[in-house]
């Protein structure tokens, strides 16, 4: 038998060998089960759904201090952002047609940007927002726990009726559809 065969038939006797003993480990160890569990969801709190929207107060980009009384009678769609969030830069241009098309139902879009102020107005220009944004760094993360955020994960997007309360909550990126369905179960024109 040759160098090569021989080395062969080795390896083919090992593979056999640990396959045996494999199944025979398989076969008199004790069968239990084993739990497997779906991955946990982040933790949202959707409970604050119904319940009065936390205060809220952040400077907007050029640095005036903001609160959500500054626009009454709205329903505000308020959106946790960041420049430096991909998801967040998918989402934009559904906000820019959501407010375009349901302003005169009372819907006004809020960005609230957990970033630098010059980062936040030099992509806002770039993107030509139509709605205002608020910035912040460690503020926003709190703000973003009271509103029900508590994994701190961007983007974040509650709609706040006029009377304050809040409509709905969503973790992770809108697209125009989902954003469409919302606005029509909410402020069908």
């Amino acid at each position: 038998m040759s160098g090569f065969s021989r080395q062969a038939a080795l390896v083919a006797a090992i593979a056999f060998t640990a396959a045996a003993a494999g199944f025979w480990v398989a076969r008199l160890m004790p069968q239990t089960p084993i739990a497997v569990s779906a991955a946990p969801k982040p933790s949202v709190n959707g409970a604050l759904e119904g319940q009065p929207a936390p205060s809220l107060s952040l400077p907007d980009t050029e640095g005036k201090p903001r609160t959500l009384k500054d626009w009454p009678g709205k329903w505000l769609l308020v959106n946790f952002w960041a420049t430096w969030c991909a998801p967040c830069m998918h989402e934009i241009p559904a906000f820019i047609a959501a407010q375009t098309r349901y302003q005169a139902a009372g819907l006004q879009v809020l960005g609230v940007a957990m970033d630098d102020p010059d980062a936040v107005r030099t992509l806002m220009q770039e993107k030509h927002f139509n709605y205002p944004s608020l910035v912040g760094d460690e503020a926003v993360q709190g703000i973003m726990e009271r509103f029900g955020n508590t994994i701190g994960a961007l983007p974040y997007t509650v709609l706040l009726s006029p009377d304050g309360v809040i409509r709905y909550i969503e973790l992770g990126g809108v697209d125009g559809p989902k954003l469409e369905m919302l606005m029509q179960r909410f402020l069908p024109l």
